[in-house]
C-alpha cells in the first residue's frame, strides 16, 4: 500500500513540474531563407510594436531568422474560482512571417499582441530597415550596407558596421561603430533623451550640422567651424496684428578633413561624442 501510494506521488510531482515547465517554457520558431541571388547584397524589412532586434552579419548566403516570444510566467497567485487546481497551457506562437523576393526580406511577428524578439542572421553584405517601439532594443553586428534604423523606448548599438546609417533612438542611447563609410553618402544620427556616440575612421570627410539643446558636444577630431553663412534664417511675415518674427537656428555647423557629404549629429537631453577610430 505504501508502495503504491509513493509511486502516486511520484506521478504526481511528474505531472505537475511538467505542466508548470510548460505554462513557463518561451515559444521560439526559427526558419531559414535562400535568397533569390546569393551573389548580390540583400535587404532586410522589420518592425516589432513591443520586442528587440538583433542583426549579426556571418559568412553565409542564407538569411536565419529566429522570433521568441516571451510567455507570461505562471504562479499560483493566477489561480482564480474558474482555474483552480488546472494549468495555464501556452497556445500563442510567434506568428513569425518571412518573405523574399528578389533579395529583399520582410520579416513580421505578432508583436503587437505579445512582446516578441527577432534575432536574424545575414549575410555581411545587407542593407537594413528596422524599428522598435517598446520592450526592446536593436543591436546590430558586422553589416555593411544601407542602414536605417528607428527605436522609441530602446537603445541603438551598431557595432562594427559599414555604408551609410540613418539612425534614431528617442529615449535611450544611441551608440555607432563604423569601420567604413560610403563615400559622398549623407548620414544622420539623432536622439531625444540620450547620448549620440559615433565613431567614424580617422580619414573621414565630412561637413557636420550639430544641434545639442541641453547637453555637450565632444570630439578628437579637429573641426573647422563654417561662417555663420550657414545658419537657417526662418522669418515670418507680419500677421494681422502687425507682428514680425525672425529666428536663427540653433545649430553648429564645421567641416572635418576638409569637408564632404552632411552628417547630422542631433540630441535634445543628451551630450554628442564624435569620435575617431585609433
Amino acid at each position: 500500500m505504501k508502495c503504491k501510494i509513493f509511486i502516486g506521488f511520484l506521478l504526481l510531482v511528474t505531472v505537475t513540474g511538467y505542466a508548470t515547465l510548460i505554462a513557463q517554457e518561451d515559444m521560439v520558431d526559427r526558419v531559414s531563407v535562400k535568397l533569390s541571388d546569393p551573389s548580390k547584397p540583400c535587404f532586410i524589412e522589420c518592425g516589432l510594436v513591443n520586442g528587440g532586434i538583433t542583426v549579426i552579419g556571418y559568412d553565409g548566403q542564407e538569411v536565419i531568422v529566429e522570433a521568441t516570444t516571451h510567455t507570461k510566467k505562471y504562479s499560483k497567485n493566477d489561480e482564480n474560482d474558474k482555474t483552480k487546481g488546472m494549468f495555464r497551457i501556452p497556445v500563442n506562437s510567434t506568428s513569425l512571417e518571412v518573405e523574399e523576393h528578389h533579395n529583399r526580406i520582410d520579416i513580421s511577428t505578432a508583436s503587437w499582441k505579445r512582446t516578441t524578439d527577432v534575432s536574424v542572421k545575414v549575410p555581411k553584405q545587407t542593407s537594413l530597415n528596422l524599428s522598435c517601439v517598446n520592450k526592446g532594443d536593436i543591436y546590430v553586428e558586422n553589416v555593411s550596407g544601407e542602414l536605417e534604423v528607428n527605436n522609441v523606448n530602446g537603445a541603438v548599438t551598431l557595432k562594427d558596421v559599414g555604408g551609410s546609417v540613418v539612425a534614431h533612438a528617442l529615449n535611450k542611447k544611441l551608440e555607432v561603430n563604423l569601420l567604413e563609410i560610403t563615400p559622398d553618402k549623407p548620414m544622420s544620427f539623432s536622439t531625444m533623451n540620450g547620448d549620440v556616440d559615433v565613431t567614424f575612421p580617422a580619414t573621414l570627410k565630412a561637413n557636420v550640422k550639430i544641434k545639442a539643446d541641453q547637453g555637450d558636444v565632444y570630439s578628437d577630431f579637429e573641426i573647422q567651424k563654417l561662417d555663420k553663412s550657414r545658419q537657417v534664417i526662418e522669418e515670418n511675415g507680419r500677421d494681422e496684428e502687425g507682428k514680425y518674427r525672425i529666428s536663427i537656428e540653433n545649430a553648429f555647423y564645421g567641416t572635418i578633413n576638409g569637408g564632404g557629404p552632411e552628417f547630422q549629429f542631433t540630441s535634445w537631453q543628451g551630450d554628442i561624442l564624435i569620435r575617431k577610430a585609433n
